[in-house]
């Protein structure tokens, strides 16, 4: 008996909390159904205490609703692409609704910084309105995309969601919380006046071997009516049904190397993360195999995709000793 209680307790206090009080409109119509009583009470009318006590009933019955609507949603998946600073990060948000009601009228607001204060209530006014789902049919998901601007590389948090509703009458305000640790990545903002540094080239021997069709697999591209049987990505197509091509770089243009060091003549460390940044996408765009040599790490030649997005990564972390 005290083991089951237990276990219902932990149940109950790692449950997801919803909240709910009168909306502005709800004290009005409290208000309005107090002076109807007394006016029922001091005529002695039936019918009016017949209607002040129908229209209380009514309240209550859409209280339930209204916490009903709300008390079984949950947040399935979260997932947003990297972008670059003072871009505007996607968060694409699935809700869940498993219970045999569907919802409706959601409004969903994300987490702010704010000052810390000695009114309770304030947290309330520290969430940013952000989107409005019109419905969520029982047993379904729902997407909702979250725009948030970014104004600093590295990542950037989520961080909570408010959901809240008032359907079904607007009598009552319902909200709840949903506390997530998804963060984005965020490169650095591509800009600088330093032009591309110059290409190393290979030896004789390097360049033999890749006229005869060894050169460095650099990632896949979406298949297009017309690409050669050849490079078609047979194992990947095989393990998810996608069909790709696979996309080789040669390095017979020669070799770029960027370096910390290239950048010394600016001075502030966000400038020049900028202009590597910079370099790397000029880089790809030229289908140059290139490295990347911070003072913390160091990464070796390559081309594609995979190995953009690891230099990048490297920027966007980088952290000054």
């Amino acid at each position: 008996m005290i083991q089951t209680f237990r276990q219902y307790y932990q149940q109950y206090n790692t449950r997801r909390r919803t909240y709910i009080v009168p909306s502005r409109f709800g004290f009005v119509y409290v208000g309005f159904l107090l002076l109807m009583l007394l006016g029922a009470i001091n005529y002695s009318n039936s019918m009016g205490h017949l209607l002040v006590f129908l229209l209380a009933s009514l309240g209550i019955v859409s209280m339930n609703h209204t916490n009903r609507n709300l008390a079984k949603l949950n947040i399935k998946h979260i997932h947003a692409k990297p972008v670059f600073c003072e871009q505007s990060a996607k968060f694409n948000v699935i809700f869940d609704n498993p219970s045999r009601y569907s919802c409706y009228q959601f409004s969903i607001a994300n987490k702010q910084k704010q000052a810390r204060s000695w009114n309770p209530f304030k947290r309330l006014s520290g969430y940013h309105h952000r989107q409005i789902l019109p419905q969520i049919a029982a047993r379904q998901n729902s997407s909702s995309v979250i725009a948030l601007i970014t104004k600093n590389r590295g990542k950037l948090a989520l961080g909570s969601l408010q959901l809240s509703s008032t359907f079904p009458l607007g009598l009552f305000y319902c909200w709840s919380y949903f506390h997530t640790d998804y963060e984005v990545l965020v490169y650095p903002k591509p800009e600088g006046l330093i032009p591309l540094p110059k290409t190393t080239g290979i030896s004789h021997k390097q360049a033999q071997q890749h006229q005869k069709g060894l050169d460095d697999f650099a990632g896949f591209n979406s298949y297009r009516h017309g690409d050669p049987i050849h490079t078609i990505a047979w194992k990947a197509l095989a393990r998810d049904d996608v069909m790709r091509t696979k996309q080789f770089s040669s390095p017979q243009d020669g070799r770029l190397v960027l370096t910390w060091q290239q950048t010394h003549e600016l001075k502030v460390i966000e400038k020049r993360l900028s202009q590597l940044c910079l370099w790397i996408l000029q880089a790809e765009a030229a289908g140059t195999s290139y490295s990347l040599i911070m003072p913390t790490k160091t990464i070796n030649y390559g081309h594609g995709d995979s190995h953009r997005r690891q230099c990048l990564t490297l920027l966007a972390l980088y952290q000054h000793e």
